[in-house]
């Protein structure tokens, strides 16, 4: 663990203003760790709403349906995180994952290399492109502007690679079988057992280590998620159970989600992320290398965009001209923001992602299963997107009222 004292948030929360001590102790306590409370009554709300217009809502094949087209969004944004959280931006990571997806398929079905080579290729082109994107944003370029172009360089490398069809059909061939392929019952009780073991252990080591004994603290520390995360694990894994089973993109998102919780929740690598998002002068003085962390984060986008193009092309069971194009990139940037992740830099948890991502699919799926207009769609994706930044901004700047010149 870091031996080193630097702040891990965005500027300090500043008083709340006279007279208003519960607004102030409420907007102090959305920038901490209640910051997932309001998304989670959103989606309840959502959920709620759609359920009484339509039962097949919450059924066990919606349920299947949702996951598997949240996982792209998710993974995406998963990536998406890690960037906002040292205070930069990235427009280019959807395209990346379509030429990303595309050169996996290029080595997989045209030049007929073995699976796990074609995506450890496709992954490498990932982290070269960002590497080279990261390098101009450490050069003093700002990330919005570097991106933006990367964005446009790949929609042309796209055509490149592409063949002269502009396709790449994957059906029938092992590319294909990563979103196919399903976990048995058994397999995926037994996952679920195991994950929800080592969270419960992981909670009680960290409540013992930070040495707080009192009964009262350990309910609320350990018990109360232990319960939490027990009726969440075993209610997904007994919904999904009812269909065809786990879906492996599914639980390639809940590992790549776990193994992010763990390094930015309890290492030194975690502790630096923060900082660098929420003071980056502080943290070089603190003789943090912010360049690094920069880099690192990038990094993991491009990994994490890698991943998601692969999956949503063994989904959709090709690759196009059109691969990473759509609502994708505006879709991974809102799923972070909507979950939680400060576009300021320095607040937020890889767990972001995945609710962001449940937020916006809801709303689509209810949207596409209640016979709604695309315009109902972008409508709702928007207000929410708003609403949740209009929430960051006021954490940001500590009070609901806006600032006095």
């Amino acid at each position: 663990m870091s031996t080193q004292q630097v702040p891990t948030t965005a500027p300090p929360i500043a008083p709340g203003e006279p007279g208003t001590p519960l607004l102030s102790r409420v907007v102090e306590g959305l920038g901490g760790k209640y910051r997932s409370i309001p998304v989670l009554l959103v989606l309840a709300l959502i959920w709620l709403y759609f359920s009484s217009q339509n039962s097949a809502f919450l059924t066990s094949g919606n349920i299947t349906t949702l996951t598997l087209q949240i996982v792209t969004t998710a993974i995406l944004a998963l990536g998406v995180v890690f960037v906002l959280l040292v205070g930069e931006i990235d427009l280019s990571s959807a395209m990346l994952s379509g030429v990303c997806a595309t050169v996996t398929a290029q080595l997989a079905v045209k030049s007929e290399w073995p699976l796990w080579l074609a995506i450890l290729g496709g992954i490498a082109v990932g982290v070269v492109f960002v590497l080279a994107e990261v390098l101009a944003v450490i050069f003093g370029v700002p990330s919005l502007i570097v991106t933006l172009g990367g964005m446009v360089i790949l929609q042309g490398l796209l055509l490149v690679v592409l063949p002269p069809e502009f396709a790449i059909n994957v059906a029938g061939t092992d590319y294909a079988r990563i979103s196919s392929t399903y976990l048995p019952s058994g397999w995926s009780l037994a996952l679920g057992a195991a994950g929800w073991l080592i969270f419960c252990t992981t909670r009680y080591l960290g409540h013992r280590e930070r040495g707080a004994g009192a009964s009262s603290s350990a309910l609320l520390s350990v018990g109360v998620p232990a319960v939490v995360s027990g009726v969440v694990i075993f209610g997904a894994v007994a919904v999904l159970s009812e269909g065809p089973g786990l879906p492996l993109p599914v639980l390639i998102l809940v590992g790549m989600l776990l193994i992010a919780a763990y390094f930015t929740g309890r290492t030194r690598y975690g502790t630096h992320l923060y900082a660098v998002g929420g003071n980056r002068e502080a943290a070089q003085r603190a003789g943090i290398p912010v360049s690094r962390m920069v880099i690192y984060s990038f990094l993991i986008l491009g990994v994490c965009a890698a991943v998601a193009g692969m999956v949503e092309a063994s989904r959709l069971l090709a690759v196009s001209n059109s691969s990473g194009g759509g609502p994708l990139m505006l879709n991974a940037i809102a799923a972070a923001v909507v979950g939680g992740v400060s576009l300021f830099g320095g607040r937020g948890t890889v767990w972001a992602a995945l609710l962001g991502a449940l937020v916006i699919g809801s709303i689509n799926n209810g949207v596409q299963l209640l016979g709604m207009s695309t315009e109902v769609q972008s409508f709702a994706t928007g207000g929410v997107l708003i609403l949740a930044v209009a929430i960051d901004v006021v954490i940001t700047r500590g009070s609901l009222l806006p600032n006095r010149r």
